[in-house]
């Protein structure tokens, strides 16, 4: 019996895992957990503490590996694609297909991975681990960290943006992470949702937790942002954008077909922090912006501005190596294969910008060649100054011509600056700005809602949303198969919902409390395909127009 009940509290974790576009509780986020370092997301061997307060099971059998009280150590490591398990170097179990499940025992307890640190302190994760075999290398697997969507952000929200920001900067940037979460640019892992790095957003467990971000959570549970189709959008953010964020289009190559210019995203348009500031799309605007400081959302940052100096021979000598490296990109042309066919530097031209001033394309001139170089991270890459690569592609190229000619460059800003800038946040919200004036202000034409959900015949679906006084609560319905009725339950208010084939949104403000409010859906028609639904999602500011 004790089998069989340990078998049913995994089956559980495991069916509230595979839950999507449900309330944030229920969402389950899949992050890849690196190394101390972020170099790898493979391992061949792992180690867990307190093996009294964990217990693990090869999932692919339902077998519990036999529960140590003391406090060793939990082994797992893989051979011939097959999972071990030790404790104290013990051998438990062997020839396990997995993927292996740690769980921790009581609420109160966290996995802790032997050596792994975060901020210097031991990392430890709420949630469940799984340990899957690589799809790429029999001889690896991946940790994989499974828990709901808001313990996920307590993770992350404290890691990418100061708690010393404040609350309402906070809200905004736990809206964007939701929303990155829900709705990641690419899929780049095929055994996780997201890496834990800033390659994806930064998430570093439970010991990093902060009661202010928590509260932010709090705040803006069950909100996102969606486009003017009802779509989630990509919120990508940045930590620095000069005061003037930059087009998706300018930034990013088509993540499918890698075109550069992609296709424009009009919600991550350019955006000036102040109307007066003229597009930066020509070498003398963006000259004139860059080498002053005009007074924006993100000045604060140290990054709002900054410069860079190489001696002719020393640059010559940095491109020579990068440009080699980042050919692999596609990005240059000609590709540069040997340092000996780089040559005596002539000349740096930018050709194109985009209306932040930033650089998409730029001409390297030299004796023996003339290199065409696209896409800001790959323009940021090339130019290093002591083996760290530029902080943006927003910058000005001045050669002084001297006894010792330099390359001096002027720039601003940290990052891709596409989207949210979070120095901008801090001063936005420090200047008395709500989380909601600041996400309208860098995702243009957005609105924020609840997570559209799609609600199925005979089933009872539950909905979380914080809502604060003064804003709206308007129930949008999509009913694609004209189903008939609808039963939605407010806290303690019961309504009756005749569907048509076009339904306006329903104000139900009037049943909603200041904090969190519960809604359940419940579609109530008989003789009906199982398979048919209505989509809901209930909307607490509209997008704003300009």
């Amino acid at each position: 019996m004790k089998k069989i009940k340990y078998i049913l509290i995994f089956i559980f974790i495991l069916l509230s895992a595979s839950v999507s576009y449900a309330n944030d509780s229920n969402i389950a986020v899949r992050a890849g957990i690196s190394d101390t370092n972020f170099k790898t997301y493979l391992f061949d061997t792992i180690e867990f503490n307190d093996a009294k307060n964990i217990e693990l099971m090869d999932s692919a059998t339902g077998y519990i590996i036999p529960k140590k009280d003391s406090d060793c150590v939990y082994k797992v490591t893989i051979e011939n694609n097959l999972f071990r398990i030790y404790a104290d170097d013990v051998l438990l179990a062997r020839n396990l297909s997995g993927p292996v499940l740690v769980r921790p025992i009581g609420e109160e307890n966290f996995i802790s991975i032997k050596g792994l640190k975060r901020k210097g302190k031991q990392a430890l994760y709420r949630g469940y681990i799984e340990l899957t075999r690589s799809s790429k290398d029999i001889t690896k697997f991946s940790i994989v960290n499974v828990l709901s969507l808001n313990n996920y952000l307590r993770g992350v929200v404290p890691n990418e943006m100061p708690v010393r920001f404040g609350l309402e900067a906070l809200k905004s940037q736990t809206v964007a992470a939701r929303n990155y979460a829900v709705a990641p640019r690419i899929k780049a892992y095929k055994e996780f949702d997201l890496c834990d790095s800033v390659a994806c957003q930064v998430y570093y467990g439970a010991n990093t937790e902060n009661d202010l971000s928590d509260k932010a959570i709090e705040e803006t549970d069950g909100i996102i942002a969606l486009d003017s189709d009802n779509t989630p959008i990509l919120a990508l953010y940045s930590s620095t954008a000069g005061g003037y964020t930059e087009s998706y289009e300018y930034a990013f190559s088509d993540p499918k077909t890698r075109e550069f210019p992609s296709s424009d995203i009009p919600y991550l348009s350019s955006v000036p922090d102040k109307k007066e500031f003229e597009p930066l799309n020509s070498d003398e605007k963006a000259e004139k912006f860059y080498t002053s400081a005009p007074e924006a959302f993100d000045d604060n940052s140290p990054y709002y501005r900054w410069s860079k100096e190489w001696s002719v021979e020393e640059l010559e000598k940095v491109l020579s190596k990068t440009l080699i490296a980042q050919s692999a990109t596609g990005f240059i042309s000609p590709k540069l294969l040997n340092e000996s066919d780089f040559g005596k530097l002539l000349s740096i031209k930018a050709l194109k910008r985009g209306n932040s001033g930033k650089i998409i394309e730029l001409e390297i001139t030299t004796d023996k060649n003339v290199f065409n170089v696209k896409k800001e991270l790959v323009i940021r890459r090339c130019f290093q100054k002591n083996g760290i690569s530029l902080p943006s592609a927003n910058f000005v190229i001045n050669y002084i011509d001297s006894q010792n000619p330099v390359y001096k460059f002027y720039g601003g800003g940290f990052g891709h600056g596409v989207g949210l800038s979070q120095w901008g946040a801090g001063k936005m919200a420090s200047l008395g700005y709500k989380f909601d004036e600041i996400l309208q202000h860098y995702y243009k034409g957005i609105k924020l809602s609840s997570v559209p959900q799609k609600i199925y015949m005979y089933k009872t679906y539950t909905d979380k949303i914080y809502y604060s006084d003064g804003e709206t609560a308007d129930l949008v319905i999509k009913n694609p198969y004209k189903l008939n009725n609808l039963k939605v339950k407010i806290n303690d208010k019961e309504l009756e919902i005749k569907l048509k084939s076009e339904n306006k949104p329903i104000n139900i403000s009037k049943y909603f409390e200041k904090g969190i409010n519960n809604i359940s859906y419940t579609i109530t028609d008989e003789e009906k395909n199982l398979g048919n639904y209505v989509e809901i999602f209930i909307i607490v500011k509209e997008a704003v127009d300009e």
